[in-house]
């Protein structure tokens, strides 16, 4: 069993409420002691304060204030978006100065052990940078949320109305995953495997190995609902993505050409018994 027994979640929004929910089950099973959630604000403070999670609001452009938060934390798990990447340096710095003896990096999403370009390039130089400031890191590569995605319209998704638009022909392979199984996962691995099987890794999960063409079918199959299904050619969203600012092209671009990170015997190998939901039952479980 892991000797991590508190925790700091950074963001308490699209994955952070998950993981911070799984954490305190593991608070109620005596295997956490500590859940210290940092926010900008106090807004959420009573919801989370009611379930047994702490709240501190930090000013993250402060060494001190980051420092103070995260005194007798032994594990920072970082979920902000992309545009805040960034910030997860001067915290690690800081979660050094601290004691905190793990920094999980938000790279929870799509991921690639080989591609260097763009985000990917940036997100690998985060982690060179908490290596060189000795801040042991892990990181979460699950691919696209599975009960989230089809529910954003800006990514061509929206079964809430019976629509769905797929980049592609929507027949290549993805390795999509849960936010509820992430989340599980996440906090079974840090509270369970030994700090020196944490430290310096790339855990692969996958919920279901799939194509968006078979989940559709199947959620219509299961649903009785007819879906008014359309296609994006893959040339419309290279020429898309060649804009920086259009994050649903790179994302719907890297769902069609890298949407595996890996063989399915490498997926879920630190738990055995890790038992996550399919696409459909996902999607029905999606709460807004």
């Amino acid at each position: 069993m892991s000797s991590y027994k508190s925790f700091a979640v950074v963001g308490a929004g699209t994955l952070g409420s998950y993981i911070i929910d799984e954490l305190l089950k593991q608070k109620l099973a005596r295997r956490v002691d500590k859940i210290v959630v940092l926010t900008r604000s106090f807004e959420s403070k009573g919801a989370l304060e009611a379930k047994g999670a702490e709240t501190i609001a930090v000013n993250y452009e402060s060494p001190s204030s980051m420092e103070a938060a995260l005194q007798g934390i032994d594990v920072v798990i970082s979920t902000v978006g992309p545009q805040a990447l960034g910030m997860q340096v001067p915290l690690a710095a800081a979660a050094k100065v601290a004691g905190v003896k793990l920094f999980v990096l938000s790279e929870f999403g799509s991921g690639t052990v080989t591609r260097t370009d763009g985000l990917f390039g940036m997100k690998l130089a985060l982690r060179q940078q908490l290596e060189q400031i000795g801040m042991p890191w892990a990181v979460f590569y699950n691919g696209p949320f599975a009960d989230w995605l089809f529910y954003q319209p800006y990514l061509g998704f929206d079964l809430a109305n019976g629509k769905a638009n797929i980049g592609g022909r929507g027949d290549s392979v993805v390795s999509f995953t849960s936010r509820t199984d992430i989340a599980r996962y996440v906090a079974y691995v840090t509270t369970n495997l030994a700090p020196e099987k944490l430290h310096n890794r790339v855990f692969l999960i996958e919920g279901e190995r799939t194509t968006f063409n078979a989940a559709l079918a199947t959620y219509e199959k299961r649903t009785g609902r007819k879906l008014d299904i359309t296609h994006t050619s893959l040339e419309e969203v290279k020429e898309c993505a060649k804009n920086p600012a259009d994050f649903a092209a790179f994302l719907t671009l890297l769902f069609e050409t890298d949407g595996t990170y890996g063989t399915e015997e490498e997926m879920n190998v630190d738990w055995p018994d890790f038992k996550p939901e399919s696409v459909v039952d996902a999607i029905l479980s999606y709460k807004a």
